[in-house]
């Protein structure tokens, strides 16, 4: 049974398929097998597909747009306690928190799945009336491109999603090796200009009343996402928690350069904290956090 909700909390129900798993892989460029594979799954842990955390994180940022229109965030913390499976009922809770002195709306953010535990769970702070007018004219980009470069070595093309139950699927499982040979500093990084289609994509993956004319925060860990699955540390990785600080919005076609970088690894229990940011054209921080994954054997 799901647990009794704050009377104050605003509350959805809604639920996960397999293809807005897929779609989002797409988006994103996160084709993680534990995503998008169905055999591969079945061999691990979770023992089938599970969401990506961006998913669920996008689709509570829906319920927040449809209660606090044009709001931007400011900050928003992710934990994900428990899996999240395709068409799975899922329960999506917002209760109004005290905000921080001199900051805006504050929201405990909830996830909760049927057997009461949490898919996610984290506290947002959304800025006030005032300060997303104000927030709302940064400079135009006009430059369009798409490229990915990784640490140590170039890669200019997203990753191809592997074909579900393929040999090299199954090769992909994260060994220890692996993980003994990343050091402190590994960093990877990727290049990314989203457009109004793909915010069309996110909008309807997010259940948003309408596509933001600005780029959607979610999108920017989406990118985060995107490396730690792909890249540093790879595939198979479980998405433990995310901390994010918004600080610029981002323009359609504004090419985007995120990065992650290892800042801590923990052998005993194959853990690896990373730091995380997000610039746009100029340069500026448009984002920045720290994400703390499991490094699956």
């Amino acid at each position: 049974m799901l647990p009794t909700t704050d009377p104050a909390a605003l509350v959805s129900h809604s639920s996960l398929s397999q293809q807005d798993f897929d779609r989002f892989a797409a988006l994103s460029g996160d084709h993680n097998p534990i995503h998008v594979d169905p055999v591969f799954s079945a061999s691990t842990p979770f023992g089938a597909t599970v969401s990506h955390g961006m998913l669920l994180f996008s689709r509570l940022r829906g319920l927040v747009e449809r209660h606090y229109p044009g709001l931007p965030l400011a900050s928003q913390t992710l934990m994900f306690p428990a899996p999240c499976y395709a068409d799975e009922p899922l329960k999506l809770v917002l209760t109004p928190e005290p905000a921080p002195a001199g900051q805006g709306i504050a929201l405990r953010t909830e996830i909760i799945k049927q057997d009461g535990r949490h898919g996610l769970r984290g506290h947002c702070v959304l800025h006030a009336a005032a300060d997303a007018q104000a927030a709302a004219h940064p400079p135009a980009h006009s430059a369009t491109h798409a490229s990915r470069a990784a640490h140590p070595a170039a890669n200019t093309a997203a990753p191809a999603p592997l074909a579900p139950g393929s040999a090299g699927a199954a090769a992909l499982v994260p060994s220890m090796a692996r993980f003994l040979a990343l050091r402190a500093g590994d960093s990877a990084t990727l290049e990314r200009c989203y457009t109004q289609d793909d915010y069309a994509v996110w909008a309807a993956l997010a259940d948003s009343p309408a596509v933001p004319a600005a780029l959607p925060e979610p999108l920017i860990p989406a990118l985060f996402s995107c490396l730690l699955g792909e890249e540093l540390p790879g595939h198979g990785t479980n998405y433990l928690k995310q901390s994010l600080h918004f600080l610029a919005p981002a323009q359609p076609a504004e090419p985007l350069r995120a990065s992650v970088t290892v800042s801590r690894l923990r052998a005993d229990k194959a853990l690896v904290n990373l730091q995380t940011r997000c610039t746009g054209a100029d340069g500026r921080l448009l984002c920045h956090g720290e994400a703390l994954v499991l490094f699956r054997q």
